[in-house]
């Protein structure tokens, strides 16, 4: 199969007047649930991505977010749907290598502004990700999700979980009802949202500084500040960052949304968000897992963080 795709791209590329170096790619990503290949021609860089059928859904969101919001997202040359694959342009290196030479975050900040004007765009036009089958997140089916969850026992006690610890879960179900009615009490509403946001899923062209987002199969509707809190905590993480930066960071970061809600009621969400935080970041990864073959997931020992996530839940 690997080489049905590869065989298309070249193809398609010697086509359209992309004269290759080497006739195999070089690889940048290989993963489960995606691989990509950089070809080096005579126009630049181009790549390949390959997906499994489950996250073949990028390029369509690419599309919509291209044509209905001009969204900052790669700008795809070619794709072929029987294959789940597709083809792109040079759009820079990761935020994260970029930050390598020293964190900046003004750039951040004005990648996560970007980011919100797309969301906020996004409010009023859910019902264009609902209609491609984005996977529904809301606050309202949140609590059902949870608990779909919680009833897949093997998967959890493969992972690491006990029966103390899933009682406990099932229990915590009622808080969890309780925090999503109480952020739907606020003014900012769900819309789209990257489900894995972070500055290793943020190019930067080193000249330009234009940012572009990519790894967009795993979007979702939800509510905006998941993704955006994962996305300054990994930076936290990645550089660094003391804690009165990262509040800094923070303020600044959430700016755009003082339009809609005061700056009291962003850290009210906020504070309510970091509580069910671990439960998105769990969706999230059972869905990579339901993805992709499980021994394949399994070589990447990856077991144990859907547990560590909800003992955190718990522990809270």
């Amino acid at each position: 199969m690997a080489e049905h795709y590869l065989q298309w791209a070249s193809k398609l590329l010697n086509e359209n007047g992309y004269h290759t170096e080497k006739t195999i790619p070089d690889i940048v990503q290989d993963t489960p649930w995606s691989k990509v290949y950089r070809y080096k021609t005579n126009q630049g860089f181009i790549f390949l991505k390959h997906v499994p059928p489950a996250l073949s859904i990028e390029p369509t969101i690419i599309d919509v977010l291209h044509k209905e919001f001009h969204a900052p997202v790669p700008h795809i040359i070619a794709l072929n749907n029987e294959l789940n694959c597709f083809l792109m342009a040079d759009a820079g290196i990761q935020l994260h290598h970029f930050f390598k030479e020293g964190f900046k975050a003004e750039i951040l900040i004005r990648s996560i502004h970007d980011y919100i004007k797309l969301q906020m765009y996004s409010i009023e036009k859910i019902n264009l990700f609902i209609r491609i089958d984005v996977p529904d997140w809301r606050l309202e089916k949140l609590p059902k999700l949870y608990r779909e969850l919680i009833d897949q026992e093997i998967l959890l006690i493969d992972d690491g979980l006990n029966q103390d610890e899933l009682l406990k879960l099932r229990k915590l179900e009622s808080k969890l009802v309780l925090i999503c009615e109480q952020l739907m009490q606020y003014k900012i509403k769900e819309t789209f949202g990257h489900a894995d946001y972070h500055d290793k899923n943020i190019l930067i062209n080193i000249k330009s500084l234009q940012t572009t987002l990519i790894d967009l199969g795993e979007v979702v509707i939800t509510h905006p500040f998941f993704s955006l809190l994962n996305c300054i905590h990994r930076a936290q993480q990645n550089f660094s960052i003391s804690d009165s930066q990262y509040k800094g960071l923070q303020i600044e970061s959430f700016k755009p949304w003082l339009t809609i809600e005061t700056q009291d009621h962003i850290f009210e969400i906020l504070a309510l968000i970091q509580q069910c935080w671990s439960i998105h970041s769990v969706l999230g990864e059972v869905r990579l897992l339901n993805s992709v073959d499980k021994s394949a997931y399994q070589k990447l020992s990856r077991e144990g963080r859907i547990a560590r996530n909800l003992r955190h839940w718990i522990n809270q």
